[in-house]
């Protein structure tokens, strides 16, 4: 029994030899890794740093902010142009010079808007240079009209460029087609000097001060009622971000209507639309397509038309002669950077009437179509 026995010792004795053997040998290949600097191990390829994503363009095609000008910056813009013409200016520049008091400076805000904001000025004292035609249909007692017109601003600070000074020379003149009944010029003429005195009072308050000293006349025989002076004041008032009244007075000084009040509000809900509830020459307008430095506006508006002249009566004396109608119009214009424009209206023309001062022949004519076109730099 003792033979066994120590056999088996043997064995048991040989195994423990064996498996620590083996355990420390798996010991020893396991330990080089454990203890490996991960740094040393070979890579793939070259380590390169993780690149940015490059910023993402705001304006497609690669836009760029268009830079104030170079006698403007934020709170010391450049001044507003503005157009100038019809008999007395005052009425057909109501709406533009309603726009320009609001775009007396542009804001930090509004530069990095969405869609940047045009310039409503340029660099120097020249600011515009306008051309204007309108053509009226009609012959014989309704009669029919051409009118040919233009007109230059320019611009001084009054005392700064936050309240500018705008001084426009204008002259104008209107082809007659009839009547056939009465006795009337072919050919009637305006020559006027607008001076416009425009500000920001506060952040609320803001004002449109204008006066026009012009001639009036078919130049045949013309006599001191063709010296006329006409005006306008107006207050603005910013109720909202997006609301603004307005209240003030036009006096026209014509024979027919010399005073005419000024009252509405103007509501812009973003800067794609913006609606002119405004009499005597509401308006509303509504962005179709802009690019770099321009965009495109339609619009529908209503204004009264018309004007007071001196002219060599038939009987060979001196009288007035008023036109006066009211127009329906729809039409599409283009703005530019630094204030410039160009437009085409096609309109209802209603309520026409032809009248003489000291004459009691008075023509009540039809209703008709005109056309409007006009281009200013």
């Amino acid at each position: 029994m003792k033979h066994p026995s120590t056999y088996a010792a043997c064995l048991f004795v040989i195994g423990c030899l064996c498996g620590s053997e083996a355990t420390e040998h798996a010991h020893a290949q396991m330990q080089p890794w454990a203890q490996r600097d991960l740094s040393t191990l070979p890579r793939e390829s070259t380590y390169h740093p993780i690149q940015r994503i490059p910023p993402t363009e705001v304006f497609p095609g690669g836009y760029q902010l268009p830079q104030y000008p170079k006698t403007g910056s934020p709170g010391n813009p450049a001044v507003p142009a503005t157009l100038v013409s019809e008999n007395p200016p005052e009425l057909s520049t109501l709406s533009d010079d309603i726009e320009k008091q609001d775009a007396l400076y542009l804001s930090e805000e509004e530069v990095f808007s969405t869609r940047p904001k045009l310039s409503p000025a340029k660099d120097g004292i020249l600011q515009s240079l306008t051309i204007q035609s309108t053509w009226i249909a009609g012959s014989g007692d309704n009669i029919g009209m051409t009118e040919i017109s233009g007109s230059a601003t320019l611009g001084f600070p009054a005392p700064t460029r936050e309240s500018p000074l705008l001084l426009t020379p204008g002259y104008g003149m209107y082809f007659l087609v009839g009547p056939d009944s009465v006795e009337a010029p072919a050919t009637l003429y305006q020559a006027y000097l607008t001076t416009r005195w425009m500000s920001q009072l506060s952040p609320k308050w803001g004002t449109v001060l204008s006066v026009t000293p012009g001639v009036y006349s078919d130049f045949q025989r013309t006599d001191s009622n063709a010296f006329r002076v006409s005006g306008m004041a107006i207050m603005s008032y910013q109720w909202t971000e997006s609301v603004q009244f307005l209240f003030g007075v036009a006096y026209l000084n014509r024979d027919d209507y010399s005073i005419l009040p000024v009252v509405g509000l103007v509501w812009t809900p973003d800067d794609d639309h913006r609606l002119e509830l405004t009499f005597p020459r509401p308006r509303y307008l509504q962005l179709f397509s802009y690019g770099d430095g321009y965009e495109d506006w339609w619009y529908v508006s209503g204004e009264f038309g018309g004007g007071t002249w001196s002219v060599e009566h038939p009987l060979g004396e001196n009288d007035s002669l008023t036109l006066s109608d009211y127009r329906l119009l729809i039409g599409m214009e283009r703005k530019t950077d630094g204030g410039g424009k160009s437009f085409l209206e096609i309109g209802y023309v209603f309520g026409r009437k032809f009248e003489y001062e000291n004459d009691p022949v008075e023509l009540n004519m039809s209703d008709t179509i005109m056309l409007r076109s006009g281009w200013w730099y």
